[in-house]
């Protein structure tokens, strides 16, 4: 198989698309906000499987068996993660906004306008070069790839054009976000919770219904519809602003969880057309709330000092990059390596580190000569005009607001989460 079908063949034989990863906003810049850089050592984690997963994608039971399908863990933890940061970050606007401090629109006019400066950069690049090297199909569709509406279109043709089927996943972040400001800065907090648990439901109702009606698989994965539990799910964990304490039973809940993992890839391997397939999901993004809550307080031991690994860190703080160049990187060096040295391409541990390196070095230069040029830029930009704004620093923590009578959770958190 060619490695020019690695864009549509290996998350997509995973039962899930491309990885899910974006800016995920965080809170308002505060001397008390911690930085926790464990968060930069989950995203590296989730990135590198999906680039795994895709690299790997024509070698059967490489590097793990196929039924443990490493693009859709990654995506499902990328949702999560974006969910409970954007969540948290415009929780904190929503009480600034209370107390006098911004306007909505204000928040609001500052919140899109950084999500497209940290998103079309890179994204622009990456579409600039494909359309120049006439990359895949997407000099065809290019009016979707401008547009953010990759996903659409994929599941309008049932099918993953190569060159642009990946940004489907940001495309679907992209469209949610478009509303959610909106539900977090302008209705009453005691409904939250309430309309976060039911855009949770709506995802799973979703899938049911195109189990019901023989929807095609394709279109379950990309309609941002099939997205909104994962998402809700994180930003459920972002409204309370939930740390799982460390406790004696965190080895009985690490357990649960991995089964839940588990059962989940059991499942997805299954028959699609069952409707306990459209569990798979719920049970990851569940699994995943929980590692997030932990993440939040910090491990210890082996596994902080792991997620904290300065190569680990710098990989989570590209993932933006590595994600968006990985195919392109994967299309080049199958069009135009080299004859005498397309042995790299036919064994697949060699081709996995040639990848793997050329990704990481694009995706670095990328970084320091666009992304964060142009995170100063805006950030200078956003405070001059409108004064302290969400920053883009997604391992600063959300730091709890005060209690407000009007908002509920409060209770209910301090018995579930640490403060």
């Amino acid at each position: 198989m060619s490695l020019l079908r690695v864009a549509r063949c290996s998350y997509w034989r995973s039962g899930a698309a491309s990885a899910v990863v974006s800016e995920q906003t965080s809170p308002f810049e505060n001397s008390v906000d911690r930085y926790q850089p464990q968060f930069e050592g989950l995203r590296a984690l989730a990135v590198l499987t999906v680039m795994v997963d895709h690299f790997g994608a024509d070698v059967p039971n490489f590097p793990l068996p196929d039924w443990i399908h490493l693009g859709a863990t990654g995506v499902r933890l990328f949702l999560v993660l974006s969910g409970y940061f954007i969540t948290a970050s415009l929780r904190r606007a929503r009480g600034r906004m209370e107390i006098g401090g911004l306007s909505a629109s204000k928040v609001m006019r500052a919140f899109y306008w950084r999500r497209f400066l940290r998103i079309f950069p890179a994204y622009g690049v990456y579409v600039v070069i494909a359309l120049i090297l006439g990359l895949g199909t997407i000099r065809q569709n290019w009016a979707w790839v401008f547009t953010g509406t990759v996903n659409w279109l994929i599941a309008l043709k049932n099918e993953w054009p190569l060159a642009s089927s990946h940004l489907w996943s940001i495309c679907v972040q992209e469209q949610f976000y478009l509303l959610w400001p909106l539900f977090i800065l302008l209705l009453p907090r005691r409904w939250m919770l309430q309309i976060i648990v039911s855009v949770a439901l709506a995802g799973v109702a979703f899938r049911i219904g195109c189990v019901i009606f023989s929807v095609p698989m394709i279109a379950r994965w990309v309609l941002p519809f099939g997205s909104l539990d994962s998402l809700a799910a994180g930003a459920a964990l972002g409204w309370c602003g939930g740390r799982l304490r460390p406790s004696r039973a965190g080895w009985l809940i690490a357990a649960i969880c991995f089964s839940m993992l588990a059962l989940a890839a059991i499942w997805r391997v299954g028959d699609g057309i069952r409707l306990r397939s459209v569990m798979v999901e719920p049970l990851e993004a569940a699994s995943f709330v929980v590692l997030v809550a932990r993440t939040a307080t910090g491990f210890d031991g082996y596994i902080a000092r792991f997620l904290t690994l300065p190569g680990l860190v710098f990989a989570g703080r590209i993932s933006y990059g590595l994600y968006i160049y990985h195919i392109l990187v994967a299309m080049v060096f199958e069009r135009w390596l080299p004859g005498p040295m397309q042995w790299m391409l036919t064994i697949p541990s060699v081709r996995l580190i040639l990848f793997g390196t050329a990704t990481l070095v694009v995706a670095a230069v990328s970084w320091q000569l666009l992304e964060q040029p142009v995170n100063r830029f805006r950030s200078k930009k956003t405070r001059v005009a409108l004064g302290p704004v969400p920053t883009e620093d997604e391992s600063r923590l959300p730091r709890p607001m005060p209690s407000n009578k009007d908002d509920g959770v409060y209770e209910w958190r301090k018995r579930v989460f640490s403060s």
